[in-house]
C-alpha cells in the first residue's frame, strides 16, 4: 500500500477538527500533519514540515477543506500511481468562478504531490525566485480542461507560491488538473475527479467564518455557509459514536495546540 501524508496548514480554528475528523474517518491509514498557520506562514511553508516523511504522496488539504469520500480518495492515489509523469494533482488557479489566475498552477488548498517531485522541488528551492510560467505551460491545462472560463484566465504571477508548480513542470512533468463545481447552496467548491466522483468540498473565506457580512459572490452570511456545511457533513455521516468521537478528539487536540502555544513563550520567560 501506498504511504500518504496529509499535511495542513491551520489557523486554528474549529474547522482544522472538522477537516482532520473528515481525514481520520475515511482514510485512517494516512498520517496528518497540521502545522501551525499563524505566526511566521509561508504558502510553501508546509513542505519543510513533511518533506522528509516516509511517504509515497504529500496532500495539502486546507483547513476549510473537507474531504468527502474514501473511495474518490483511493482512486486519486491510483490515478498518480498509474501515470509517473503527474507530478501532483488539483485544481486550477484561474478559469473558475472563485479563481481568475494562472490555470496552469495549482491551487494549494487541495493538491496531491507525488513525494519524490515534491522533494526534487525541494531540493532547488534557492532558484525558484527566478523562474516564471512558460507558454508551453498552458498546453496541458487547456487540453485537460478546455471548458475554463477564459474570460477569468491570466497567465500570470498571481501568487508566491507559483514557483513551486513551474519547477515541478520544468522537470518534465505534468499535473493532472481536477475539475471543480460551484455548490450554490453554500457557495463552495466541490473537488471532482475526472470521473465526476467527489473528493472535496473547499468553502474559502476562512479568515471570516464567523462574519455575518456577505462574501462577494455570495447571497448569504459566511457564517451561515460554514454552518451549512457543518449540518451537511453531520448529515452525510450521521451523529455515530465513532466520527463524533473523532471529532471531540481533534477538538481537544486543537485546543491543546492553542494553549500551548499562547503558554511556551511565559514558561521561556
Amino acid at each position: 500500500m501506498n504511504k500518504v501524508v496529509a499535511v495542513t496548514t491551520s489557523m486554528g480554528t474549529k474547522w482544522e477538527a472538522y477537516s482532520q475528523a473528515l481525514l481520520k474517518h475515511y482514510v485512517p491509514e494516512w498520517r496528518r500533519v497540521v502545522v501551525d498557520g499563524r505566526q511566521n506562514w509561508s504558502p510553501t511553508g508546509f513542505i519543510e514540515h513533511v518533506i522528509d516523511c516516509d511517504a509515497d504522496y504529500i496532500v495539502h488539504v486546507d483547513e476549510d477543506c473537507f474531504v468527502r469520500s474514501r473511495d474518490a480518495l483511493v482512486r486519486l492515489i491510483e490515478l498518480l500511481e498509474d501515470d509517473p509523469s503527474l507530478a501532483a494533482a488539483g485544481v486550477p488557479d484561474g478559469g473558475i468562478y472563485y479563481r481568475d489566475h494562472n490555470p496552469a498552477a495549482l491551487n494549494l488548498f487541495f493538491v496531491a504531490f507525488r513525494a519524490s517531485s515534491l522533494r526534487e522541488a525541494w531540493k532547488k528551492k534557492d532558484k525558484w525566485g527566478v523562474l516564471t510560467f512558460r507558454p508551453e505551460f498552458a498546453a496541458e491545462v487547456m487540453k485537460q480542461r478546455p471548458e475554463l472560463d477564459m474570460a477569468r484566465v491570466q497567465w500570470d504571477e498571481g501568487e508566491p507560491y507559483y514557483p513551486l508548480f513551474w519547477s515541478l513542470l520544468s522537470s518534465q512533468r505534468r499535473f493532472l488538473y481536477l475539475q471543480e463545481e460551484l455548490c450554490r447552496p453554500r457557495w463552495s467548491s466541490k473537488v471532482l475527479l475526472p470521473s465526476g466522483d467527489l473528493l472535496a468540498e473547499h468553502l474559502w473565506y476562512l479568515r471570516q467564518w464567523f462574519s455575518d457580512d456577505i462574501m462577494p459572490g455570495h447571497d448569504c452570511p459566511n457564517v451561515a455557509r460554514y454552518r451549512a456545511m457543518a449540518s451537511e457533513i453531520h448529515r452525510t455521516l450521521g451523529r455515530g459514536v465513532p466520527f463524533l468521537t473523532n471529532l471531540s478528539s481533534m477538538h481537544f487536540k486543537r485546543v491543546y495546540r492553542r494553549t500551548l502555544r499562547r503558554m511556551l513563550p511565559r514558561w521561556r520567560a
